[in-house]
């Protein structure tokens, strides 16, 4: 977690009790007039006492004087010192801000559950009350979601005739419109990429002013013993709240329920008790909590959902969307879901399964921990007909046996004995021998369905051609090819080529970022793989016009994992289609599925984000412009950001916002010059771009880093939203910089901020802890290591070397807080 944020709420929390003292209900403690409470940031507890839980619009608090009550604030706690000042007559603008929370007036959320993905709908009302009459100050608007939200649009009316909206356009678009952020910020920039808190700046709002917010979101259902899942934070701490009102009194919510079939909705456990029913039909549930209709009404806490897909058989389930001619694509859309039975009722495959773990230098630590504690548990579900083995990678690979074994409690066991003494994290990343290694030891086996399961961190440079050379092995091999899923750890590995292989393969895919999620999705990814019912799976659909299918090939279905096939069709779609596959006594299942109206339930938006994964995928492995251009047209259409788009926030009028969905509606070009305002600024919005991975990254063998909550570059954005974009040098116009010889600016600064990755447990210890010895030990093994580092032929080495250098040369003058400021603002004097 990144501290600067948390400190920063931290402080806007403490402020916001000074200014209305209330009951504390978290573990930060009352506030005290003579000593402020404490906030450790290195405790996870910490964290979460103040961190949001449900959407909150922040005041970006900089000038302390603003505050309607100046005289009675004390930013105190020892953490925050250096970032809010020391005392009350200090200097009235901190280095970094105060996020302190506006009332929030009311607040509704509404969810909507179509097959496998939910959609969210946030709308309320803050108050910006804590600042003096004829002040103003930025404010910032967090939502935490789950990993896999997205999301497609956010309106703020700041109630005196502006509005701040948001916008998807292509990418080289916002570059050429000079929009303040970076273009290039992805995963592989742990400050920038959170998936998990989406962000946006709201400048210079004035005192007294009531913001109406509203902000949309999707996210992938999870599938977990036989049911969808669906969790939203939606969990408010007191102080959020207006003096006399509760969470009752302010919040609505309602949820519908859309399984995609004819059969009565089986709602799973975990429903919050104020969500009552209100209305039921076949495939069809509305829950609602209202304060105006029942004195309950919503009790503060998550938002939870679950409805039962398990069936008795395999239960697939058609839905079909006519084509719309007014739209940018106006193709029809079907959806294939096939439910599978509960695995306790059915006899799976055998199973020849080969884990191939990736142990660089670079997984050293947490990860590597996580993931051999993951790959105990695979190995315990393995069933003792199946065959296994194991090879750890690196730039050289050990096997855990020259050949397969037998799945047997007693093989297993050695096996992940085996592991825990035999693999450890060290060297480079070579992910296409083992590949091959496993593809040749799962040659010419008979009776079983052969897996790979491929667990890595790591970007490398033949990522294309590694996916051409599986390609042609499967395509070789026919309906014996193996599985292949993929599992990336962290910022730096490339979720596209992760992501393609798995399709080649007919496998899954999932990436974790943040290290505490990373052994709980992996666990989930194995176990979703573990019982396979129906294998080499194809689709007779007879469509003249033709049609696209996602995922193609076809993946296997599992008990484990519903399956989910979507596409876009032009013409008439049948009546019906064949659903053709291997069960496990290799005997073929046909079925024939008879199409439904996708009534209710908006197809084209369903199943976009899967789609554009898989166009920008294809895209990313082709090269082909013209599947860019369609991976662009479906972005912009759905207001899902891709790797060729970005979104970019602006304001405007709310006739000119309407102007604009209109436009887009119809397929218009819109040009944001046009509708943004004079003063305005058009920001591209950071942390919702997964990026294409860092070779160099991986080369240098920097650890996996957690995700963060935006960086000291986050804070350094507030005001004019003016991050990344360039050095600053005063000698460059966002290209190449004259100061800095040939060196792109947006290079130097990915390179940077890499060193600083490396390094941030360094500057952690001597900011956090406060003194200069304890920086000098934390940098004792950069200081040993800075050779190594120099021969890298890197930019980075040198400030590597330098950092190590300043910390051990006194006269040099510089502490690692000093140096680090001097980096960011003039990098090409150390580069």
């Amino acid at each position: 977690m990144e501290p600067s944020f948390v400190a920063s709420v931290a402080a806007g929390f403490i402020v916001s009790e000074q200014l209305r003292p209330r009951a504390h209900k978290t573990s930060l403690g009352p506030p005290v007039s003579s000593i402020p409470p404490t906030f450790d940031p290195n405790k996870k507890d910490s964290h979460a006492a103040i961190l949001p839980k449900g959407p909150v619009l922040y005041a970006v608090i900089t000038d302390r004087n603003s505050l309607i009550e100046p005289t009675t604030i004390q930013y105190g706690p020892p953490i925050v010192q250096n970032g809010m000042g020391a005392a009350l007559d200090s200097n009235p603008s901190p280095a970094k801000p105060a996020l302190v929370p506006l009332d929030m007036n009311s607040v509704s959320l509404n969810v909507e559950c179509h097959i496998s993905t939910a959609f969210a709908t946030v709308q309320g009302v803050w108050t910006l009350n804590l600042l003096k009459k004829e002040t103003a100050c930025d404010c910032l608007l967090a939502v935490p979601m789950h990993r896999q939200g997205t999301v497609s649009g956010v309106e703020i009316d700041l109630g005196d005739g502006r509005l701040y909206a948001t916008l998807v356009i292509p990418k080289e678009e916002a570059a050429s419109y000079g929009a303040k952020g970076s273009t290039d910020t992805g995963a592989e920039n742990p400050g920038t990429y959170n998936p998990e808190l989406f962000r946006l700046f709201c400048p210079q709002v004035l005192a007294g002013s009531r913001l109406s917010i509203k902000i949309t979101w999707f996210q992938t259902m999870e599938f977990m013993e036989g049911y969808y899942h669906v969790k939203i934070p939606f969990t408010f701490p007191d102080h959020v709240l207006p003096e006399g009102k509760t969470v009752v009194n302010v919040t609505k919510v309602l949820c519908t329920i859309n399984t995609g079939t004819n059969l009565p909705v089986e709602i799973g456990g975990g429903l919050p008790e104020s969500l009552k029913e209100t209305s039921r039909t076949l495939g069809r549930v509305t829950l609602t909590a209202d304060s105006s209709d029942s004195p309950d009404g919503w009790r503060n806490g998550d938002f939870n959902a679950a409805y039962k897909v398990w069936a008795d058989g395999i239960l697939p389930s058609l839905l079909v969307q006519d084509p719309n001619p007014g739209q940018l694509d106006p193709r029809g859309v079907f959806c294939l879901s096939v439910s599978p039975p509960d695995p306790k009722t059915v006899q799976g495959f055998q199973r020849a399964v080969i884990f191939l773990l990736d142990r660089s230098g670079s997984m050293s630590g947490k990860p590597m921990n996580d993931a051999k504690d993951a790959l105990r548990f695979g190995l315990n579900h393995l069933q003792p007909v199946d065959l296994f083995n194991i090879i750890a990678f690196d730039h050289e690979q050990i096997c855990f046996s020259p050949q397969l074994l037998s799945a047997s409690q007693e093989v297993t066991k050695q096996a992940q004995e085996w592991i825990y003494s035999s693999v450890d994290a060290r060297g480079g990343t070579d992910i296409l021998t083992p590949l091959q290694q496993a593809l040749q030891m799962l040659q010419n086996i008979q009776g079983y369905v052969p897996y790979i399961f491929l667990i890595t961190d790591g970007a490398v440079s033949n990522e294309r051609g590694i996916c051409r050379e599986i390609q042609s092995t499967i395509q070789l091999t026919g309906q014996a090819a193996p599985r292949l899923s993929t599992f990336g750890i962290g910022h730096y590995c490339n979720y596209y080529f992760l992501k393609m292989l798995a399709l080649i393969g007919r496998g899954l895919s999932d990436v974790a970022f943040n290290s505490d999620k990373m052994r709980d999705q992996m666990e989930r990814m194995l176990v979703a793989a573990s019982t396979p019912l129906l294998t080499n799976i194809v689709l007779n659909i007879d469509v003249p016009g033709g049609c696209e299918i996602y995922p193609y090939p076809i993946p296997d279905l599992f008990c484990t994992s519903p399956l989910i096939v979507s596409g876009r069709f032009s013409g008439r779609f049948p009546d019906s289609i064949k659903i053709v596959g291997i069960l496990p006594d290799r005997s073929q299942l046909e079925l024939e599925v008879q199409k439904q109206k996708a009534e209710q339930i908006p197809l084209d938006k369903v199943f976009a984000k899967q789609q554009l994964d898989l166009i920008t995928a294809q895209a990313w492995l082709t090269e082909d412009l013209r599947l860019q251009h369609q991976a662009v047209n479906l972005s912009v259409q759905t207001g899902i950001p891709c790797e060729y788009t970005r979104m970019v926030s602006f304001e405007t009028t709310k006739q000119q916002h309407e102007q604009i969905k209109n436009d887009i509606k119809k397929g218009k070009k819109v040009d944001v010059r046009k509708y943004a305002g004079k003063a305005a600024k058009i920001a591209i919005v950071g942390g919702l771009i997964i990026g294409f991975g860092s070779i160099a990254a991986t080369a240098a063998n920097l650890a996996v880093a957690d995700l963060a909550f935006g960086g000291d570059d986050f804070f350094g954005a507030l005001g004019d939203v003016d991050a990344f974009l360039c050095c600053d040098c005063g000698d460059c116009d966002c290209g190449l910089c004259e100061a800095c010889g040939d060196i792109d600016c947006g290079e130097v600064f990915d390179c940077l901020g890499d060193c600083l990755c490396s390094v941030a447990g360094a500057f952690l210890e001597y900011e956090l802890v406060g003194g200069r010895e304890e920086g000098k030990l934390a940098f004792s093994t950069l200081s040993d290591e800075s050779e190594t580092w120099q021969k890298r032929g890197s930019p980075l080495s040198q400030v590597i070397a330098t950092i190590a250098r300043s910390l051990n040369d006194p006269e040099l003058g510089l502490d690692p807080v000093s140096l680090i400021d001097v980096l960011r603002e003039k990098p090409h004097l150390y580069i």
